[in-house]
């Protein structure tokens, strides 16, 4: 299968231990998650993160919330894990995974 095939499926990724000390800071706790694909490119697999915890510090007309006032909301992103980094991706060829159609993901959780 080519990487270019993975983007809108679910996929398992295994990052390398290099990365680890980093991955919290993108809400990731472990080096093995279920993920969508969002994009592939020479630097790496872009993958989403549907729930990202994430302060909001301004309102819709773009003025600075005060710090007492401000609360933390789940937005969607995306991450860039770049080539170095990951040690394995695993796609399952079955058709209840090659594309993801719900808005409550599976992904994006380590699997214990």
């Amino acid at each position: 299968m080519q990487t270019e095939n993975l983007v809108g499926k679910l996929v398992l990724l295994k990052l390398s231990e290099e990365i680890r000390d980093d991955l919290s800071l993108f809400q990731i706790y472990k080096d093995e998650l279920w993920a969508v694909v969002t994009g592939i490119d020479n630097e790496g697999i872009w993958i989403e993160n549907p729930a990202y915890e994430l302060g909001i510090w301004w309102d819709d007309k773009g003025n600075l919330i005060p710090q007492d006032k401000q609360v933390k909301e789940k937005v969607k992103t995306n991450i860039l894990i770049f080539w170095r980094y990951i040690k394995g991706i695993m796609n399952v060829d079955d058709e209840r995974f090659l594309k993801v159609k719900s808005d409550r993901l599976p992904g994006f959780r380590a699997y214990r």
